[in-house]
């Protein structure tokens, strides 16, 4: 189940939940105000649900010729199922048929699930980005392309 995020969703996630994500504009916990949040929040970001908890967020960065770039930040490890029906939903309604998401090699979590639902690392941007005082790589992942 997922539907459009609001503000709300973010209120009662702990700020470490998004240290070092590459989830792009949850401000809120990480201490900005909440109408910086609510003004960053758009059309494009959802929040996952599995049964009546929060298990996730997907955030639409792009979408062009059949190919979607999405930001993902997972609040659990039982997410893939929630995951593949956002993705599924996406591809029925904008006809999309690859994926390519960024991700930290540090975000085991989303990694693991990405994988278990067919995605491959296709790139590595060496010393891409600069997090808790480091730099880091950068992992592009993709899944499968469908519309070949």
């Amino acid at each position: 189940m997922f539907r459009l995020a609001t503000v709300d969703d973010f209120l009662n996630v702990e700020s470490s939940n998004f240290k070092g994500s590459t989830y792009k504009n949850l401000a809120y916990p990480l201490g900005c105000s909440m109408s910086e949040l609510d003004a960053a929040l758009g059309e494009g970001d959802f929040v996952v649900f599995n049964e009546d908890r929060k298990v996730g967020f997907i955030r639409i960065k792009a979408m062009f010729e059949g190919i979607a770039y999405l930001d993902i930040h997972l609040l659990s490890d039982s997410a893939g199922d929630d995951i593949q029906a956002v993705m599924n939903w996406l591809g029925e309604h904008y006809e999309l048929g690859k994926y390519y998401i960024q991700l930290l090699p540090s975000e085991l979590r989303e990694i693991e699930c990405l994988t278990r639902l067919g995605f491959s690392e296709e790139a590595r941007l060496k010393e891409q980005l600069f997090v808790e005082g480091a730099y880091h790589d950068l992992l592009m992942m993709g899944s499968e392309d469908k519309r070949v």
